[in-house]
C-alpha cells in the first residue's frame, strides 16, 4: 500500500455509513477509493528510474514487501527477505527460498556463495552456503546481532549485539571457523546505534548511542576521518574515496499532488507530513558534499565488484513514495553531472585523463 493513501483511507473509513445525512451528490465510497488509490504506472516508474541512471530489480508495481536485502561481493546474487521468508535471486534467474527461518536483520557475505545471517531467536548465527545448501548454526554469547559487515579474515564477521536482552549494543567480531567471538575495535568501547565497515580500507563508520552524528574512523587506530552531522548511517566506497550518508530529508506531504486541500477535512492527529529517507554523498578527499536530489532511499550499499556502482532500498522519487524496490545505480553519472571526476573506471583501474570519455550507460551496458 502506498503510504500517501493512508490518511485518505482513514478519512474514508470515518465517513462510510453516514446514512440519510450523506449528500446524494457527493462521491460514492467507490469513487473516493479510486481517487485515494492512484493506479501504479509501471512504465512511468521505469522512466523515472532511467532518468536517475538506475534500474529496478523487481517489478515496479509489485507488492514488494521487502524486509532487507544484501548483494554478494560479485554483485550478481541477491539475498532478500519478504514477509514469506528469505530468498536468493541469482543472475541465472533462479529465485530460491532459503530454509533458515525468519531472520530479522540483513546478512553479510563471507564470499560469493557463503553468507552469515542471524537467526530469528537472536541467539545464533546462521552460516549458509547457497550452492551446497549446507547450514551451520553458531551459538553466540551475545543477543540480537545486527548490522553485519565482512571482517578482515576470510571467516570473520563484524556485528552489533548486546550482552543481555535490551542492553546497549557494542561492536563484536566472530570467527566462523571456531565459533568464538570477541569485542571488535579496542578503542571503541561505547554503545552503538549503527555501524558499517569497509574492510579494504579499514574504515569503520559508527554512531554512538543517543548521538546525532556518524563518525568514520580508522579501524585499527580510531583516528577520525570524517564526522557527519544529523545522519544515521554512512557507508564508504571500495576505494575509500566517497562516503554515502543516510538520514531524514525535508518534510513532504503524504498526499498525492493536487490533493493537499483535503488535509483540512482530516481528523485531528492524522499524519500529513513525512520526512523521507534521503542520501548525501561526500568526497572524502575534498570534503565536498552533494545531496542526491530527487531520490529517496535507505540501506545504501556500494558494490565490491565495481567502484561507484551501488544499490539501495528505494523509497521514492521527488518527495513521492512509491512501491518499494531494490535500485541499482552507477553513481558516476550523478557525480559527473555535478562536475566531480571519479578516479576509477568500472574495472577498478585508474582513469586515464587522456582517454576517450566513458559513454557506457547505467550498470556498464553499452548503449543501443
Amino acid at each position: 500500500m502506498n503510504r500517501r493513501s493512508l490518511p485518505l483511507f482513514a478519512l474514508l473509513a470515518l465517513t462510510v455509513g453516514c446514512g440519510d445525512a450523506c449528500d446524494p451528490d457527493a462521491p460514492t465510497f467507490q469513487d473516493s477509493v479510486k481517487e485515494a488509490y492512484a493506479p501504479c504506472n509501471g512504465e512511468l516508474l521505469k522512466a523515472k528510474a532511467g532518468l536517475k541512471a538506475m534500474q529496478l530489480v523487481f517489478k515496479p508495481c509489485g507488492s514488494n514487501n521487502f524486509q532487507n536485502f544484501q548483494w554478494n561481493p560479485a554483485g550478481v546474487t541477491l539475498y532478500y527477505r519478504t514477509l514469506q521468508g528469505p530468498w536468493v535471486l541469482k543472475d541465472t534467474g533462479e529465485n530460491l527460498p532459503l530454509r533458515i527461518g525468519m531472520p530479522n536483520t540483513p546478512p553479510a557475505w563471507f564470499n560469493d556463495s557463503l553468507l552469515a545471517v542471524p537467526d530469528s531467536t537472536g541467539r545464533k548465527m546462521s552460516v549458509y552456503n547457497i550452492e551446497s545448501h549446507i547450514l551451520n548454526l553458531l551459538e553466540l554469547d551475545q543477543v540480537d546481532p545486527e548490522q553485519l559487515s565482512k571482517g578482515a579474515e576470510d571467516d570473520e564477521m563484524l556485528y552489533l549485539a548486546s550482552e543481555s536482552p535490551g542492553g546497549l549494543k557494542y561492536a563484536w567480531r566472530l570467527s566462523a571457523n571456531t565459533g568464538e567471538s570477541e569485542r571488535a575495535f579496542g578503542w571503541l568501547d561505547e554503545g552503538l546505534e549503527s555501524m558499517t565497515y569497509r574492510v579494504e580500507q579499514d574504515i569503520v563508520c559508527y554512531r554512538l548511542y543517543g548521538d546525532t552524528e556518524v563518525v568514520c574512523a580508522n579501524g585499527t587506530t580510531g583516528d577520525r576521518i570524517k564526522a557527519f552531522k544529523d545522519r544515521t548511517r554512512v557507508t564508504v566506497s571500495v576505494d575509500g574515496r566517497y562516503a554515502m550518508a543516510e538520514g531524514l530529508g525535508a518534510e513532504v506531504s503524504v498526499f498525492r499532488e493536487g490533493h493537499e486541500l483535503e488535509v483540512s477535512e482530516l481528523p485531528r492527529g492524522v499524519e500529513t507530513k513525512v520526512r523521507p529517507p534521503s542520501l548525501w554523498i561526500t568526497d572524502l578527499k575534498t570534503g565536498e558534499e552533494l545531496a542526491y536530489e530527487g531520490v529517496h532511499g535507505h540501506t545504501f550499499q556500494w558494490y565490491d565488484s565495481a567502484p561507484y556502482f551501488a544499490s539501495f532500498m528505494l523509497w521514492g522519487f521527488d518527495g513521492e513514495q512509491l512501491n518499494a524496490n531494490v535500485a541499482l545505480v552507477d553513481m558516476r553519472h550523478f557525480m559527473k553531472a555535478n562536475d566531480w571526476s571519479p578516479p576509477l573506471a568500472m574495472d577498478g583501474q585508474p582513469i586515464d585523463p587522456t582517454a576517450e570519455p566513458d559513454r557506457t550507460t547505467s550498470l556498464g551496458e553499452e548503449p543501443n
